[in-house]
């Protein structure tokens, strides 16, 4: 069996048909439309355009700076960027939305009117474009402005959830389309509820009532109006889930919960939930009389780690400083935690005007007092800003986070970055640990208070707990600088 020789794309090398002559090149589909998606700007006009062509001199220009007719520009408004098919990213982006977002008389509904116009500011139109084709997105917002569904977070609420769900809500509320919430606890609240949904109502009721009077109040107090964070959600849903394992483990043994006995819930506990997650919830119980006077078991506090000598910090520091396989923010975010002792929890939660500049010198302010970073530091966070602004998927206004995430708005995961520092061997916690320990050890109390934002109490507890030796503090200012500048 014979095949047929085709010639060689003068572009890829490929053995592909070479149906295009670009630059005195036959090159393959693949490259051309490679082309025409990569505009850039032309070295005669300066302006964004397909370099497909030669000057009288001899530089790759556009085709007006060559004299001769475009062959690139988009069938509505001769743009050259953002190609796709006859036309450019922007018309059809602008296309699309006038299609999914108008409502009975043709015109954009007023109350996705802020969407319309954030995504028209995307830097690749396209990206915004493949967006809005997605379900359950293109439905809901064609239902929204068609009048079926109520612009609201309780049409979202409706969806089955998802990452693509929860991208959807922030790209609302960044919008100024829907109101700000906190989505993690919206989400906590629609995985109650869910989990709730397919047991007996009795038990659905107090596990409702628990979750609303002992789970949300305990929340809304620590948190002082802050978001929860991803661990939160994921904690208090495994909670619930054990509480209905328990009431089902309970029915399917006829044993009604107001009457249970001590040896039933001795058993249960020692084969079914021997960490003891359900101790909050049988506390709660019991104080509200819906179970009888039981002993719950207390959750032991784990024994304190052994301590981390602190050459073993500096390795990790080292390590952080050179390592190009870690995401950058997660890189600044671990030297934070090992230089000054700050826990993800803040870092992540840094804000642009955080950041104090004089000159090359950056500063940011943890406690009372604004601390100056070492060099290394503030180079990375340097090239961090420099990145971050070539990154923004929307010119629209930013989001003033440090650490941008990956939903619209929001600051980098947590949970994201102490798995980035898993790898690395980083214990946040117990890293933290011992950094507050050799900080403690050679600074007075309230100047680590002041430094790195702990109480003064915590600073004193990790003194006392370390033989403090305050003396040989200006040593260690000297030291840790050094230490620090050596791996420029």
């Amino acid at each position: 069996m014979s095949t047929t020789w085709k010639p060689q794309c003068d572009s890829c090398r490929r053995h592909v048909e070479a149906r295009y002559e670009i630059l005195e090149q036959r090159i393959c589909n693949a490259c051309y439309t490679r082309l025409r998606w990569n505009a850039s700007a032309c070295p005669a006009c300066a302006q964004t355009k397909v370099l497909a062509f030669r000057s009288p001199d001899g530089l790759v220009v556009c085709a007006a700076c060559a004299g001769v007719p475009s062959r690139f520009g988009c069938a509505t408004c001769g743009s050259e960027q953002h190609l796709t098919g006859s036309h450019c990213g922007r018309c059809r982006l602008e296309d699309r939305l006038g299609d999914v977002l108008s409502d009975t008389t043709g015109q954009i509904h007023p109350e996705l009117a802020p969407l319309r116009e954030h995504l028209l500011t995307a830097r690749d139109p396209r990206s915004a474009t493949r967006w809005l084709r997605h379900e359950p997105i293109d439905r809901t917002l064609r239902d929204m402005a068609q009048g079926k569904k109520p612009v609201s977070h309780h049409t979202l609420n409706e969806l089955p959830q998802s990452t693509r769900v929860r991208y959807f809500r922030h790209m609302l509320i960044s919008s100024g389309t829907l109101p700000n919430i906190d989505v993690r606890l919206n989400d906590l609240e629609l995985r109650t509820k869910a989990l709730t949904g397919s047991i007996p109502p009795a038990h659905a009721a107090i596990i409702t009532r628990y979750f609303n009077w002992e789970i949300l109040r305990r929340l809304r107090r620590r948190t002082g109006g802050q978001p929860i964070s991803a661990g939160v959600v994921n904690t208090r849903t495994a909670e619930i889930r054990k509480i209905v394992a328990f009431l089902t483990w309970l029915d399917n043994h006829g044993q009604p919960l107001a009457s249970l006995e001590q040896v039933t819930l001795d058993h249960y506990l020692s084969r079914h939930d021997r960490h003891k997650t359900l101790a909050s919830f049988l506390n709660w119980a019991v104080r509200n009389r819906i179970t009888t006077r039981l002993r719950v078991p207390r959750k032991q506090p784990s024994p304190p780690p052994a301590p981390i000598p602190e050459d073993v910090v500096w390795d990790k520091v080292d390590g952080l400083l050179n390592d190009e396989s870690t995401p950058l923010p997660s890189r600044i975010i671990g030297l934070l935690l090992l230089v000054f002792a700050q826990p993800i929890r803040d870092s992540v939660r840094l804000r642009l005007e955080d950041i104090h500049r004089n000159g090359e010198v950056f500063s940011l302010k943890f406690g009372s007092t604004p601390i100056e970073l070492p060099a290394p530091i503030t180079d990375l966070l340097r090239r961090h800003l420099d990145e971050t602004r070539a990154r923004q998927p929307y010119v629209g206004e930013p989001s003033g986070w440090l650490f941008d995430g990956t939903m619209p708005h929001q600051h980098t995961s947590e949970g994201g970055v102490a798995l980035h520092l898993a790898r690395q061997g980083i214990n946040a916690r117990e890293m933290k640990r011992a950094r507050l320990d050799q900080l403690a050890q050679v600074l007075p109390a309230s100047i680590v208070a002041d430094v790195t934002g702990v109480a003064v109490e915590t600073a004193l507890r990790h003194a006392i707990d370390t033989s403090a030796n305050w003396g040989i503090y200006p040593e260690l200012r000297a030291s840790e600088h050094g230490q620090l500048n050596a791996n420029e």
